[in-house]
């Protein structure tokens, strides 16, 4: 079993080098000829198609992640590869950096999060993170799922509201939807200048979801026109090369790294690694273990300080997302071609980042309502002796 995987998978040689021998690769500059003696394909976003892929002897293709754009699905079924993706491996650090963002934005803009509304359109695996923790910090959620909603077997979903209905009521607009341009439910461009122009007005856009899921001139068009006071964005539309316009005008705009935190790129490999070890009748070999988080611990004290002043010290001391703001504005005023060299650069090279789970909270002088909304929002506490 001949094996090539991307180099910036955690564990990727360590895991699949129990399967056969393994060839790190650069998997921005994969080209088809590196793959000429390749069984088995192991990538993250990585473009998968009969580009890269006709003429070679790979029979199976793992992405490390969530989504399945990246993956031309109807060539490969055509050529008999079998291929998997990893749809639930970074979820809950997707969850985070949402929630950090958020956060983040209420501190900088002077206002409480409890009692904003949030259309959350897409309640799936993330979604529901989402929701969970919105909620947990007094935030009203109105869902909008229209695939969930037309199965009539699913009882939790008949109370979710069509869309326009709930971006009229929106503070936060908030898509978790996958990129998809056809079928019953298409999601490219969902949020259009007819969308837009429906939102109740100075409503905040805020997608982690997938870059087309928006229309690029139309948000930049709603930013301009105040329609959208602001705007938090990870994901672009052709990414890597982003719209520099609309990245200058938002007041977030990170290189698609709300999945990136270690957990979520090991979740991605053990994912792919457990599917190739079940397709080929072998038996996982390994369970990895995880190095300790930069801040196992964390002790403040409430005293004097509100429960959301509280939530945006912990997550801002655990998310870097201002960082990542800082490092990506660095790069808005390159030419186009030097621009995706440093998406690419940004993604490749991030720092280690753990999940809130991995954190212990201690808190003096906390009220069980601010406990709670700690641990609603993904943190682990303390428990007092």
């Amino acid at each position: 079993m001949r094996i090539c995987c991307d180099k910036n998978m955690p564990l990727g040689r360590t895991l699949f080098g129990t399967l056969g021998p393994v060839t790190l690769v650069n998997g921005v500059r994969l080209r088809k000829e590196d793959l000429a003696e390749t069984d088995m394909l192991i990538v993250r976003d990585t473009k998968v198609n009969e580009d890269l892929l006709g003429g070679t002897p790979v029979r199976f293709v793992g992405a490390a992640i969530s989504g399945t754009d990246n993956l031309d699905k109807a060539w490969l079924a055509k050529a008999g590869i079998r291929w998997v993706h990893a749809p639930r491996a970074n979820g809950e650090s997707v969850a985070d950096y949402c929630i950090a963002a958020l956060l983040e934005y209420a501190h900088m803009r002077g206002i409480t999060l409890a009692g904003k509304t949030v259309a959350l359109i897409g309640v799936g695996w993330i979604g529901s993170m989402i929701r969970s923790r919105c909620e947990a910090m007094a935030m009203r959620v109105l869902c909008c799922d229209p695939p969930r909603r037309d199965n009539v077997h699913d009882h939790d979903a008949q109370g979710f509201r069509p869309m326009q209905e709930v971006l009229a009521e929106a503070d936060f607009i908030v898509p978790f939807v996958p990129l998809t341009a056809d079928g019953p439910y298409p999601t490219f461009h969902m949020i259009d200048a007819a969308a837009l122009e429906g939102t109740r007005y100075g409503a905040v856009l805020v997608n982690m979801a997938r870059g087309a899921v928006c229309d690029t001139p139309a948000v930049i068009a709603a930013l301009r026109s105040g329609r959208l006071s602001d705007a938090i964005i990870d994901v672009w539309e052709d990414e890597p090369l982003y719209n520099a316009e609309l990245a200058d005008l938002v007041f977030l705009a990170t290189p698609h790294l709300a999945g990136h935190s270690y957990e979520g790129k090991v979740n991605g490999t053990v994912s792919v690694y457990n599917a190739a070890c079940n397709y080929f009748g072998k038996r996982p070999a390994l369970t990895p273990m995880l190095p300790p988080p930069v801040y196992p611990h964390i002790e403040i004290d409430a005293h004097g300080k509100s429960d959301e002043e509280v939530l945006w010290f912990l997550t801002q001391k655990i998310s870097m997302i201002v960082a990542d703001h800082l490092r990506f504005q660095d790069t808005f005023h390159l030419e186009p071609a030097a621009r995706v060299q440093a998406f690419n650069a940004l993604r490749r090279t991030y720092p280690y980042r753990r999940q809130f789970c991995a954190t212990e909270v201690g808190v003096q002088h906390g009220t069980p309502a601010l406990k709670a909304k700690i641990a609603g929002i993904g943190f682990k506490l303390r428990e007092e002796g």
